[in-house]
């Protein structure tokens, strides 16, 4: 149980934490959506509530593997043992049953804005049957975390196609059937946390609301589009692996001091595509580094920048940007996630499958749009290419950064990059 001090103070007295854990605890079935812009604090709602909201058996989920380990929580696809297919009773047929869904409470899913609709109709079509139930989703409680303004699902063409011809009206969650005839009960998080300039909160509200767009990218562009600040280092946002790679190898080249390889470490069978870190991790003395983890002792958190000042076998020396201190970084560990039925404690537990052991750092003068969701930046470089190929993607990079001094634009934004879904 991670400590009360990690979240704000007097958390659960909070009007509106207070209001959706009271609803929580309600005898209402209806499922429950959390929204709020970037900064508001829904990673950290989901936190207090898997570990200081008592819920008995309760899942942590998410779309991707990298939330879900970010969570602590089980892929979607793994728990319900999705195929990797359009989903509707014909796809589900074939299903061995599984304990677990009969004795689920509450489902927790993260990033709901990443998630098809016919994932949620799967997961409804599962528990219905599991928990003997006609009530929505077997009658578990299902709270939907994420902002829909943020990153859409990522899904094929021709399953896109497949989704129209089964009836849906758009690709999100919100187009289940299940949220459809059952609305969930909504709660938004307004209180921005990440960003305390007024200005900047309300240029980044325009911008995911996709309101006053022109004035809103026109100020941006004024204040933005120019050197970064003298004196601090940021780090680039891009549109694409390819670019970030590109900018990485560089600036590790430029480097001439003696490089050090980190081998990762797995034990059982770990999907290494999902890892949060590379497998083989190169570093050298100097090099631009980005914290993946946050520290137990606070003094730095996932998504801290700093610079390399000295490298050993086991250990990585390092000043962030926060402060003149100079920290030692070990390997850290990850767990893949399942769920468990304790058959003698009747109850619902967290078992690691697997896990991945590296040093939790990743090389920064650039790193991908998608892969800084969810993140807290200091200084920030965005560079949006040729263009947002993606709703919601130029105002998760913006939004990233705490303050508009630590924003800087390579490129004029324009409005056609403010896509909306």
């Amino acid at each position: 149980m991670s400590d009360l001090s990690s979240f704000p103070e007097s958390y659960e007295d909070d009007p509106t934490i207070a209001h959706i854990l009271q609803q929580l605890r309600s005898n209402d079935p209806s499922p429950i959506l959390i929204t709020g812009e970037a900064g508001t604090g829904k990673s950290t709602l989901v936190n207090y509530i898997k570990t200081h909201g008592d819920f008995a058996n309760t899942a942590v989920l998410a779309p991707t593997g990298v939330a879900a380990l970010n969570i602590g929580g089980q892929t979607l696809h793994s728990f319900f043992r999705f195929p990797f297919q359009p989903i509707d009773e014909n796809a589900l047929a074939d299903q061995r049953r599984n304990r677990l869904w009969k004795k689920v409470k509450l489902i927790i899913i993260d990033e709901i804005s990443m998630v098809r609709a016919d994932m949620l109709d799967g997961m409804d079509i599962i528990l219905r049957k599991a928990q003997d139930s006609r009530l929505p989703f077997g009658g578990c409680r299902v709270l939907l975390v994420g902002d829909f303004y943020q990153l859409p699902p990522v899904i094929p063409a021709q399953e896109k196609a497949i989704l129209v011809q089964m009836g849906y009206e758009g690709p999100y969650a919100y187009n289940a059937n299940v949220l459809e005839n059952y609305p969930p009960v909504h709660f938004e998080l307004s209180k921005v946390y990440r960003q305390r300039d007024a200005r900047f909160v309300e240029i980044l509200s325009n911008l995911r609301l996709a309101q006053n767009v022109e004035k809103a990218v026109e100020t941006l562009n004024g204040i933005c589009v120019k050197p970064h600040r003298e004196g601090h280092t940021p780090v680039l946002l891009t549109s694409t692996n390819a670019i970030a790679n590109r900018y990485n190898k560089e600036g590790l080249a430029n480097l001439t001091s003696t490089p050090l390889d980190y081998d990762s470490v797995t034990k059982g069978r770990f999907n290494e595509k999902r890892a949060p870190v590379p497998p083989k991790l190169t570093l050298k003395k100097g090099a631009r580094i980005m914290a993946v983890r946050n520290d137990p002792l606070k003094r730095w958190v996932n998504g801290s920048l700093g610079t390399i000042t000295d490298l050993t076998k086991n250990e990585v020396y390092v000043r962030f940007d926060s402060g003149p201190a100079i920290r030692k970084i070990e390997a850290a560990t990850w767990e893949s996630i399942n769920y468990k039925w304790n058959e003698v404690e009747q109850k619902m537990e967290e078992e690691a499958s697997a896990t991945f052991e590296q040093m939790p750092l990743i090389l920064a003068w650039a790193v991908t749009i998608h892969k800084a969701q969810g993140l807290t930046l200091s200084d920030v470089r965005v560079d949006m290419g040729r263009g947002a190929f993606a709703p919601g993607q130029a105002y998760v990079a913006l939004s990233r950064a705490q303050t508009l001094d630590g924003l800087s634009l390579t490129t004029p934004l324009r409005p056609s990059d403010i896509k909306f879904a």
